[in-house]
């Protein structure tokens, strides 16, 4: 992979933020009522619960480089080739085709806004951009969103891939987050230990 650049939603950071804050301190505050042996079970809660929302919001990007991209999922991670897509577009988040398959591969990372969003688009936000026939765009494509700005750069690289025609793609491939999987199960297992060794 040469050339690499990632993106990822700033939104996530601050919602984690506020979440992780707000989960710390519940779990202080009942250490703080009970001690540490009677507030062991909110410690395992948060730490399971601080677990789950960092796979939702801090773990899902979009990886781009010259030969394709990688969508990297809660639970999966997208490895396709510029060359074996067909179609960059967004219904709910940014979405890629594959060529061969057919398939549809959503990037978690990159959301797409409600459709009245498009309403608060100015014109001059949309210079520059290869419009459609209709010289409109969708709400998913508006520069101000996740899903805008991904398919920006994700249309940019596909077109250099194109233009330069003397690079390989990536090999396809969809692997599992088997050590986020396993860190979430084991917390939660140990969540329901300890609350059952309270009760």
């Amino acid at each position: 992979m040469s050339n690499v650049e990632q993106f990822r939603p700033r939104n996530g950071y601050f919602l984690s933020f506020w979440i992780f804050f707000t989960i710390s301190t519940l779990t202080y505050v009942n250490v703080l009522d009970y001690g540490f042996l009677g507030g062991l079970p909110s410690i395992t809660w948060g730490l399971f619960a601080c677990s789950l929302f960092y796979l939702i919001f801090l773990h899902p990007k979009v990886v781009y480089c010259d030969e394709g991209l990688v969508i990297v999922n809660p639970m999966q991670n997208i490895t396709l080739g510029w060359d074996e897509i067909s179609l960059i577009d967004s219904k709910f988040t940014m979405y890629v085709i594959q060529q061969s398959s057919g398939a549809k591969y959503h990037a978690f990372a990159a959301q797409a806004p409600g459709r009245y969003h498009i309403r608060n688009v100015h014109p001059t936000e949309i210079r520059g951009m290869q419009l459609n026939d209709s010289g409109s765009i969708k709400a998913g494509e508006s520069p101000r969103s996740n899903s805008g700005i991904a398919i920006a750069i994700a249309r940019t690289r596909f077109e250099n891939f194109h233009q330069r025609g003397n690079i390989q793609g990536l090999k396809f491939s969809i692997a599992f987050n088997r050590l986020g999987a396993s860190i979430v199960l084991f917390l939660f297992l140990l969540a329901i230990t300890t609350q059952l060794l309270q009760s």
